[in-house]
């Protein structure tokens, strides 16, 4: 962590955000997905403050944002699968993996980089401003939730970093799906929004990691490409539990999912796994908040957004 309080400016001016960004600091703002903690790709002094104030390993690489497929192309080897997924998806909640062509750009040590166009208006104008790679994880302290409300940001991050970047809430609520397309087939690292029916409508073959054994890229010699893959992640402080039905939740326990069957000290009620997508982090953050110590949930329902779900459910339930 760093550990000099940093004044943090709070805007509602893309500009003044990628002005501070390109001027050596950190920005925290809003996308479609999740809220992200930006650094220059170009600026490696600026890169590692973000490794600093997260608590993050030194392995674990960085998504890039960039504003249009140009940009992307210009980070990156695109091929022909990747280019039909991106024209097809993208602006969007989905990141390739690429062998690296710009070679200053910092990827944490790897030959190769993962990068995403964002969908949402406000990051959209601020990359489009600040006119370079954004390295920008997940706003949250290495291993725990993503955060989805500004309030939780301004409670986390409020004295840690330069400027906090103010815009819509993120209204997807999961991060992004990551396809790698360094080799013959594309690879789908982590699911998402992004599900494999729509890869499979304009890709004619891909592979799907077993992305919810943590043990898999280490055990198997994978290079760790992406984040979520080697680290314990979304995990909040209390004890996670997926369950099949939420009939034996405990009285002091709290509950997310479609069907209660009796009522709890905290508790959100779903209607979709759409629902569940937007609500989950933040289900995991107010767990913590209020020193809840159990906090069960409910196997989502079949369809898009179930094995997101489940990646992100399991990750956070081991110990």
């Amino acid at each position: 962590m760093r550990e000099n309080k940093v004044d943090t400016i709070l805007t509602d001016s893309p500009r003044e955000a990628a002005d501070i960004l390109l001027s050596g600091g950190l920005v925290v703002f809003p996308t479609e997905t999740v809220y992200g903690i930006g650094a220059s790709a170009l600026d490696e002094a600026a890169c590692k403050k973000i490794y600093e104030v997260k608590n993050r390993p030194a392995d674990n690489p960085l998504i890039l944002h960039v504003k249009d497929l140009d940009s992307l192309r210009e980070c990156g080897a695109v091929s022909e699968d990747a280019l039909r997924v991106f024209k097809s998806f993208s602006p969007g909640p989905i990141t390739g993996i690429f062998r690296k062509k710009n070679r200053d750009l910092f990827t944490a040590g790897l030959d190769t980089v993962a990068v995403r166009i964002p969908s949402h208006p406000t990051a959209a104008e601020f990359l489009r401003l600040a006119n370079v790679p954004v390295a920008a994880p997940s706003a949250n302290l290495s291993g725990r939730p993503s955060i989805t409300k500004i309030e939780y940001i301004l409670e986390e991050f409020f004295g840690k970093v330069d400027c906090i970047l103010r815009g819509p809430d993120p209204t997807i609520g999961i991060e992004s799906t990551v396809v790698s397309f360094v080799g013959q087939t594309p690879i789908l690292l982590r699911p998402g929004w992004i599900d494999e029916a729509d890869l499979k409508s304009v890709l004619a073959t891909f592979e799907i990691l077993n992305a919810t054994d943590p043990a898999t890229p280490i055990e198997s010699g994978i290079p760790v490409l992406s984040p979520g893959l080697k680290y314990r992640h979304y995990a909040p402080s209390c004890k996670v539990i997926l369950a099949d039905s939420l009939a034996n939740v405990p009285k002091e326990a709290a509950q997310i999912g479609f069907t209660f069957f009796e009522t709890r000290p905290f508790q959100i009620l779903l209607g979709s796994n759409e629902d569940y997508m937007r609500s989950l982090y933040s289900f995991f953050v107010e767990c913590d908040r209020r020193k809840i110590g159990e906090a069960w949930c409910e196997i989502p329902r079949e369809g898009r957004g179930k094995r997101a779900l489940l990646n992100r459910i399991t990750k956070a339930a081991q110990s």
